[in-house]
C-alpha cells in the first residue's frame, strides 16, 4: 500500500527529489537520475539532452526564530474502522480478483464475448467485436444490452435485441433504429467472496481472512498515521517559518523551481499519464515558461522550508549515521544500497539530516488535536 502524503506534501517536503526517486511499494522503484544530472524522458520512451540541476552553495540568509517547544494546531489523528477495512476489500480487493464460473450471469459479472451487431440482417460498423470485457450493470452499451445476457451461461450465443436511443451522439445514423446482436458468451467471471481458500491468492503470508483483515487494517492505519505525521511536520515548519526571518536567493528560487519539474512533476507525469510535461502544457494552452513562473511561490517556500531545517541541522549539531540513512530507505521501501545509488552519498545524507531537523521540531512540539469538523469550519471561514 503506498504512503499517503499530506495535501502541501509538494511544498512542505525538503526531500522532493528523494520522494519521487523512490515513490512506489513493495520494495520497487521508479528510477531518476541524481540531482548533479538529469535526464527529461518523453513518454514515447525517448532521452532528450541532459539537463544540469545545481544546487546554489548558499541559498540565502537566515535568522532562526523559535523553533524548539513551538504550539501547533493540527487534525487529530485518523482512526481506520473495521468498516473501512470491509469498503476496501470490496471495492479494490476482491474486484482483481474475478474468478471464472459457470453459474448463470449476474448483474456485477464480468463477461468476456464476441458480438456481431446488425440492423434488417445488414451489419454496421463499430458494431462487431471479439473477446470484449463487459461488466454487466456498466451501462457501458445501450440500454437493454446488458440486461439481455443475464441467465445465461459460459457457452451459451445469445440474440439480443435493442433499439438505439434517439438521439444517439455516437452515430446519428443508428438513432432510434431497432438492433440484432448475436452475442458468444467466453467466459463469465465473478467477484469472490473473503473467504479462507482465497486468502493466500491475495497474501501468502495470511492463512485466514480475519488475520488478512487485521494485517490490512494495521497497513491503513500505518498510512494513515504516516499522512497524520507529514500534516503535523508541515504545520510545525510552517511555524518556525513564520517565527523566522528568512531571505531566499533568486538563484535559490530558480533552482528549486528547476528541482521540482525535473525530479518530481515531469516523472509523475510519465509515470502516472504516459505524457510529457510539455505535452501536457501544450494541451493546456500553457508553455514551460509559464508553468515555472507558477511555481516560483511554491519553490520559496520549499526553500525557506529548507533554509530552516538546514539552520535547525547546524544549531542542533545533528549527524547523519548510515543507521540513520538505512532507517530512512527502509521506510520508502527500498534498501540502504538502492537509496544510496539513487540519490548519491552526498545527496542522501543531506535528505535524512533535514529529515532528523523536521523530525526534531515535530517530537519537541506542544500539539494540540483538533477535530475534523473544526478543521472544514476554519477552511470554510478562511474560504
Amino acid at each position: 500500500m503506498k504512503k499517503k502524503f499530506g495535501k502541501k506534501f509538494a511544498v512542505a517536503a525538503l526531500a522532493l527529489m528523494a520522494a519521487a526517486a523512490v515513490q512506489g511499494c513493495g520494495g520497487k522503484t521508479e528510477e531518476t537520475a541524481s540531482e548533479e544530472t538529469v535526464s527529461e524522458e518523453t513518454a514515447s520512451g525517448e532521452t532528450e539532452e541532459a539537463q544540469e540541476i545545481v544546487k546554489p552553495d548558499s541559498l540565502g540568509e537566515i535568522k532562526l526564530g523559535e523553533y524548539k517547544g513551538i504550539e501547533v494546531e493540527t487534525e487529530e489523528p485518523y482512526i481506520v474502522t473495521d468498516e473501512e477495512v470491509d469498503i476496501y476489500i470490496d471495492s479494490y480487493i476482491l474486484p482483481t480478483h474475478q474468478q471464472s464460473v459457470e453459474a448463470e450471469i449476474e448483474e456485477g459479472d464480468t463477461v468476456n464475448i464476441d458480438y456481431v451487431g446488425s440492423i434488417d440482417g445488414v451489419e454496421f460498423d463499430g458494431g462487431s467485436a471479439e473477446a470484449f470485457d463487459l461488466t454487466i450493470g456498466s451501462g457501458r452499451f445501450i440500454d437493454g444490452f446488458e440486461d439481455g445476457l443475464v441467465g445465461y451461461k459460459k457457452g451459451d450465443k445469445v440474440d439480443v435485441n435493442v433499439t438505439f436511443p434517439d438521439p444517439y451522439e455516437n452515430n446519428p445514423d443508428l438513432a432510434g433504429k431497432p438492433a440484432l446482436f448475436e452475442v458468444t458468451v467466453n467466459d463469465v467471471k465473478r467477484t469472490p467472496e473473503l473467504t479462507d481458500e482465497i486468502v493466500p491468492e491475495l497474501d501468502p503470508e495470511c492463512k485466514t481472512a480475519e488475520e488478512y483483515k487485521r494485517k490490512l487494517k494495521e497497513m491503513m492505519q500505518e498510512s494513515a498515521d504516516y499522512s497524520s505525521r507529514q500534516s503535523l511536520a508541515y504545520v510545525a515548519i510552517e511555524k518556525v517559518v513564520e517565527n523566522s526571518e528568512i531571505t531566499p536567493t533568486e538563484e535559490a528560487v530558480e533552482w528549486k523551481v528547476n528541482d521540482l519539474i525535473v525530479n518530481y512533476f515531469e516523472p509523475m507525469m510519465v509515470q502516472n499519464y504516459g505524457i510529457s510535461l510539455d505535452d501536457m502544457l501544450s494541451l493546456q494552452g500553457s508553455t514551460r515558461e509559464e508553468y515555472k513562473k507558477e511555481l516560483e511561490p511554491v519553490a520559496e517556500e520549499a526553500v525557506k522550508q529548507l533554509m530552516v531545517a538546514d539552520e535547525i541541522a547546524r544549531v542542533q549539531n545533528l549527524v547523519v549515521t548510515d543507521d540513520d540513512i538505512r532507517e530512512y530507505a527502509e521506510e520508502s521501501n527500498v534498501s540502504f544500497e538502492e537509496f544510496v545509488d539513487i540519490l548519491g552519498r552526498e545527496l542522501a545524507e543531506e535528505t535524512v539530516l533535514e529529515q532528523k531537523a523536521i523530525d526534531f521540531v515535530v517530537d519537541n512540539a506542544v500539539v494540540k488535536y483538533i477535530s475534523a469538523s473544526e478543521t472544514e469550519a476554519e477552511t470554510q471561514t478562511e474560504e
